[in-house]
């Protein structure tokens, strides 16, 4: 549902009937994840394997209005934070994430854990990883206007859903963030939704993440990002790339979703730890005639390696695991 090439029916619907949602909920409840344009400063997010590869601390924080202009759009936003644990030989992280459409709500925490296989001697490493938690889902039914669907006592009160959720991954990393490579599996268990839809057969589509990326690097001061995402879920799919240029401290890019929309990007590194980009979606679909498009926003901080989760009773050698 996320945009006409990869959940193409659902949502054309509701742009066209607007809250005749009888029909639909339990194709709603069947949408896909929410996308983000910025997917390259949000790895672990995408994949609990990432889990620590920064090599300390790092906290992102991601918002999204996406199809500006339709009722009910989707706004979306992400939170979370992971480090490298030397003493668990791998990386910690936790992630809260809230999607919105119209009047149903997602929410989506899991806690990961990812174990790190240092290959060779120059830092690349494998890291896996496994992340469990809960995904709720909600329908304020009190927010529906009654005379648009057939029977308004269906939806006369707020319906809520929790399920258990799983996720897992593998992400292959260079030294200094060189090259990247991460797949990625989310709802593995594709949690059941049929107490909560109409249909009663309704879930959560498993879903499989690709994503990679590679710097060039030009100068002291200026870099050539290359970076790629691919998404499948059931018999969907969605393919994006994104070139960047970074010019100390800024980075301008530039991102094509595959039939979907071409999308640019502005980032400033406003200190060493601290990185803020942002990025507008114009619609190339159908819906580009009822959108003015979409915005995103990315905050993420680093905090210097001093404060890995290190014991004290550790050597030099168990400290440059991670660098």
């Amino acid at each position: 549902m996320r945009d006409l090439l990869f959940c193409k029916s659902p949502y054309v619907c509701i742009v066209r009937l607007r809250w005749l949602l009888w029909s639909l909920v339990g194709l709603l409840w069947g949408q896909q994840d929410p996308q983000f344009t910025q997917y390259m400063y949000n790895r672990f997010g995408l994949n609990p394997a990432a889990a620590g590869y920064a090599g300390a601390w790092q906290f992102v924080g991601m918002g999204r209005l996406q199809w500006i202009g339709i009722d009910g759009h989707p706004t979306t936003f992400v939170v979370n934070a992971h480090t490298p644990v030397t003493f668990l030989r791998g990386g910690v992280g936790l992630q809260v994430m809230g999607d919105q459409i119209g009047p149903f709500r997602t929410t989506d925490i899991k806690a990961a854990y990812a174990f790190r296989i240092p290959i060779g001697g120059a830092g690349a490493a494998l890291q896996l990883g496994v992340a469990g938690g809960i995904l709720a889902k909600s329908l304020d039914g009190a927010s529906l206007r009654p005379e648009q669907i057939p029977d308004p006592t269906i939806f006369n009160r707020a319906s809520n859903l929790t399920v258990p959720d799983v996720a897992a991954g593998l992400y292959f990393t260079l030294p200094e963030d060189k090259f990247y490579f991460g797949v990625a599996g989310a709802h593995l268990t594709e949690p059941s939704l049929k107490e909560f839809t109409s249909t009663g057969r309704s879930k959560v589509p498993r879903h499989i993440y690709a994503t990679a990326g590679y710097t060039a690097r030009i100068s002291e001061t200026v870099e050539l990002i290359p970076s790629a995402f691919f998404k499948i879920a059931q018999s969907q799919f969605m393919v994006e790339g994104n070139l960047s240029l970074r010019v100390q401290p800024v980075v301008i890019g530039a991102t094509y979703r595959l039939g979907d929309a071409v999308c640019g990007l502005l980032g400033l590194q406003a200190t060493e730890a601290l990185f803020v980009g942002y990025s507008y979606d114009y619609t190339l679909s159908r819906l580009g005639a009822v959108t003015t498009g979409s915005h995103e926003l990315v905050i993420v901080y680093t905090l210097a390696p001093a404060f890995r989760l290190i014991p004290p009773d550790l050597g030099v050698r168990d400290k440059k695991d991670f660098r």
